[in-house]
């Protein structure tokens, strides 16, 4: 196989970082959209949360099983998705973020819309990871484009941070705050379909639909759903990755979510909050570009596993050396820069699991075994949603009023030690769960092909 363009080797995370840009939305403003401007009852939200999260878990199943028995011939069972999927997210996506009718007709519209789009976009982003194992099997070309996924969406994180609370200002100044939301949504889900598009074409021809990719591809998609979720049992690796990847995930979710209650309720600078997100950011690209030296040097299992220690004492460290705005986000953004790293590699694990499970059976889920990496985020803003709005509601949070100093000292244990509690789960399952070297994966992959040589 010959080797990948360079272009394509360093940009292929665009999409991504696109889609997290847009996704930061939710992820920083969805809980406080629905508390602070569109005012529904803390137990509404919760309720709304738990609902559209359960619900988003089997749209990420759902995917998987979509993208593992659909072939699209037009661009490739995994690149056409590209094309064909970001329009719909984002006239959805929007939508989430409207308050439409009486109440429950709005939180008709948001759960809908919510469930919809997630539906799709989980295809999409499955599509993303799955193309990386397709493209190449070479083990630094695997850990770059893995990494680069990583960096795009971290400098999402980046372009987040200086744009999204000017824009939401700009627009809710001249529609209101709801619409406000609304627009933002638009223009970044405009700039997703766009990301999505430039990776449409820089692919063209890493994901052929030929006779050989297309039996190949029909003799997968012919498993049933029993045979597929038996595989999945039967690759211990894959296993306990994503359970690993469930914890990571919500930190990631934990850290978003509390950021606007810490400093509002606790610090008092809610202004501050463009600050934070621009250090965090950019400690996140900073790591997920570090990843890219790194992984290939210390090998990916070494480098997830001791990046999540890092990470979860960094957080744990804030709630003790956090003594001013500047200082707490500078430790949470040294958290965020080793949860990078850690993220730099998964795309590349899964895919080493993927190797694992055809070199073990015969068969290859591909397509289901990357869609499980939405499936870990899904159930880790699960995790999000039942520690932030339990928590909020046990130290005794009211929205738009005074804290007490039981509340504040509350919202900032919740900012720090769940972060930091989730991380450290995450590196003792995967450090004893995850037994898969680099140098085992490149004898897998020369074992398969052996045998596919002599069928």
């Amino acid at each position: 196989m010959e080797k990948l363009k360079k272009s394509l080797l360093y940009t292929y995370g665009v999409g991504d970082m696109f889609f997290v840009l847009m996704v930061c939305m939710e992820m920083y403003y969805f809980t406080a959209f629905l508390t602070d401007y569109a005012l529904f009852p803390l137990g509404t939200v919760r309720n709304i949360q738990l609902i559209t999260g359960v619900f988003d878990i089997g749209c990420a199943l759902l995917a998987g099983i979509i993208l593992q028995k659909v072939n699209l011939k037009f661009g490739g069972k995994y690149r056409s998705w590209f094309l064909v999927g970001p329009l719909p997210v984002v006239l959805l996506f929007a939508l989430q973020f409207t308050k439409i009718g009486s109440d429950m007709t709005a939180i008709i519209i948001i759960i809908f819309a919510f469930v919809a789009s997630h539906l799709i976009w989980n295809t999409v982003t499955s599509s993303s990871g799955a193309m990386v194992g397709r493209m190449t099997k070479r083990v630094d070309e695997l850990t770059i484009l893995s990494s680069s996924r990583a960096q795009g969406m971290a400098a999402a994180g980046l372009i987040f941070s200086a744009s999204g609370v000017p824009l939401i200002a700009f627009f809710s100044a001249r529609t209101g705050q709801i619409t406000g939301m609304t627009l933002t949504v638009a223009v970044y889900g405009a700039l997703m379909i766009l990301g999505y598009l430039y990776i449409y074409k820089m692919t063209a021809g890493k994901d052929p639909y030929d006779d050989e990719v297309s039996q190949s591809s029909q003799k997968h998609a012919k498993l049933s759903i029993l045979e597929i979720m038996g595989l999945v049992l039967r690759n211990p690796p894959l296993r306990m990755l994503a359970v690993a990847e469930i914890f990571r995930s919500s930190c990631v979710q934990l850290v978003a979510a509390t950021a606007f209650y810490y400093f509002r309720y606790v610090r008092g600078e809610l202004e501050f909050m463009s600050v934070f997100l621009l250090i965090t950011a950019a400690a996140s690209f900073t790591g997920a570009t570090l990843s890219r030296w790194i992984g290939p040097r210390l090998g990916k299992r070494r480098t997830y596993c001791i990046a999540l220690v890092c990470a979860g004492t960094s957080y744990a460290s804030s709630f003790f050396l956090g003594t001013t705005s500047l200082i707490f986000a500078l430790l949470i953004g040294l958290g965020a820069m080793f949860l990078a790293m850690a993220s730099g590699m998964n795309t590349a694990l899964y895919s080493d699991t993927v190797v694992y499970g055809e070199w073990k059976t015969g068969k290859s889920i591909r397509a289901f075994t990357m869609s499980l990496q939405n499936v870990a985020v899904k159930l880790g803003i699960i995790i999000r949603v039942a520690v932030v709005t339990f928590g909020l509601g046990f130290i005794g949070w009211v929205a738009n009023t005074d804290p007490s100093p039981h509340v504040v000292k509350g919202i900032a244990s919740l900012m720090s030690f769940s972060p930091a509690a989730v991380c450290f789960i995450a590196a003792v399952i995967f450090f004893f769960g995850y037994r898969i070297q680099d140098s085992e994966a490149v004898k897998m992959r020369e074992e398969i092909a052996a045998r596919s040589g002599s069928n």
